[in-house]
């Protein structure tokens, strides 16, 4: 399979005539070569963009809904197929990614299409931003991406999307779409590439907005190339999200959905927790019925499968995974579960689980990107709030316990969501973190300041 930019409303290989190989998360097979992108290449989606751009601003938002509306009913008919192309290339369960990217990015579509055609206040106009750069991360991706381009196209811009490398396919998914409804050509172009195209995209000064999710390091990079012309930035960062279990939960009965936020996506995706909290009184039993229930666990080998034990999205994660865990036991950690790399075709180790890591260490508070948990057991419940809250970053937490405990905890983390006694079941919210886990203009609605310009008219 080759997989292409997706330019001017056609699938078109870059002009550097590279490519890369996408390979399974699963067995190491190449699924695709991917094409290349390069500076001319984002040059290309720009001329086209432009050149699309006053049709695009001459539709009616009648049209433009219709559109949106067109592009959730095509994914819907179509949507067991693309939730196993994009859990085939990110290393995830169909089943999970049908819930939580493909159902969630057709309710975005449908919603916002239906806020579209909502009457705006007596006197006041929305124009469109004009050109919009949307990156995202692989995680989920047909998700993160449609969050952002259903209200960009609700309000009238063009889109140029950059893809992660490690999931291709996603542009693959919206190109088709797009040209089944029959948008506009050039209405949303999809660049693949590495991380220089991204800052390439940011920093272009035709494109007068961002918005970007991705690890710290890569926010930062699409922030410098933006602030300097003081463009609207839209950054959703880094995760450092912890997970507590409570003095009154049957965690013996209930570790396998304890578990799935850790082991569904092996710590790389911002939903997924990598600090676990307990109380100290019950913490020896919680590790034993830990330790039983992971030797119970069989790796994820397909899409079609159920486990919860995925494989690493790319082989570099593994030796991450090693780098992280030899600095950690440099720390005082103590491993008292996994660290080795199965032998099996894939991106597959066995998950890290580390005991006695001080709280305020680099290894509790840096991002790790990789399958590596760390234990934190503590005398009362109010230490959990202590120091999960050291942490510079607030995405989000899972607590698992009764409900005024629960409620009583969640009340005083500071992170954008608290999952209580669940984890990823097809929600649909929108999370910006707290702290430096987001930066910019967060308003995520159509008619916001950041995917449109409004306009008051007065002395009329």
């Amino acid at each position: 399979m080759e997989i292409l930019n997706f330019i001017g409303g056609e699938f078109v290989a870059s002009d550097s005539k590279k490519s890369f190989s996408k390979k399974s998360p699963f067995d190491g097979s190449a699924l695709a070569q991917v094409t290349e992108s390069d500076a001319m290449d984002v040059i290309k989606s720009l001329q086209a963009a432009k050149k699309v751009l006053p049709q695009v601003e001459a539709l009616s938002v009648i049209e433009r809904a219709k559109v949106l509306s067109d592009l959730a009913d095509y994914l819907e008919s179509k949507k067991s197929d693309i939730a196993r192309l994009e859990a085939l290339h990110q290393g995830l369960p169909k089943s999970f990614v049908l819930k939580n990217s493909v159902e969630v990015a057709i309710a975005h579509l449908r919603a916002t299409s239906e806020r579209l055609l909502q009457p705006l206040p007596s006197g006041f106009e929305v124009y469109a931003t004009g050109i919009i750069g949307v990156i995202t991360s692989w995680c989920l991706s047909l998700r993160l991406i449609t969050e952002r381009l259903a209200p960009a196209m609700a309000a009238g811009n063009v889109v140029i999307v950059k893809v992660s490398e490690h999931s291709p396919i996603t542009a693959v998914v919206l190109g088709e779409a797009l040209k089944a409804v029959n948008a506009p050509a050039g209405w949303v172009q999809f660049i693949q590439g590495k991380a220089d195209v991204a800052q390439i995209v940011a920093g272009h000064p035709s494109i007068r907005a961002v918005t970007a999710v991705g690890r710290n390091s890569t926010m930062e990079a699409v922030a410098k190339a933006g602030l300097t012309q003081f463009k609207k930035l839209q950054l959703s960062a880094g995760a450092k999200n912890g997970a507590a279990v409570l003095s009154d939960f049957d965690y013996a009965t209930r570790m396998p959905e304890v578990m799935r936020s850790f082991m569904i996506g092996q710590g790389q995706m911002c939903w997924n927790t990598s600090r676990l909290f307990l109380i100290e009184s019950f913490h020896k039993e919680f590790n034993e019925a830990l330790h039983a229930y992971m030797q119970t666990l069989e790796p994820l080998q397909s899409p079609d499968g159920e486990s919860v034990w995925t494989p690493l999205i790319s082989e570099e994660r593994a030796q991450l995974l090693a780098e992280r865990t030899s600095f950690g036991v440099s720390e005082h950690g103590k491993v008292i579960w996994g660290q080795q790399k199965l032998d099996l075709p894939g991106n597959f180790v066995k998950p890290t689980w580390m005991l006695d890591l001080p709280n305020c260490s680099v290894m509790q508070q840096d991002e790790l990107h990789a399958p590596l948990f760390l234990i934190t057991s503590v005398k009362y419940q109010h230490e959990i709030l202590k120091w999960a809250n050291t942490s510079y970053l607030g995405h989000s937490a899972v607590l698992w316990g009764g409900a005024e405990k629960v409620q009583k905890v969640a009340t005083k983390l500071e992170c954008a969501h608290v999952f209580e006694n669940s984890w990823m079941n097809g929600e649909s919210n929108i999370i910006f973190g707290h702290k430096q886990s987001s930066f910019g203009n967060l308003e995520m609605d159509w008619k916001s300041s950041f995917y449109s310009d409004g306009k008051k008219l007065t002395g009329i």
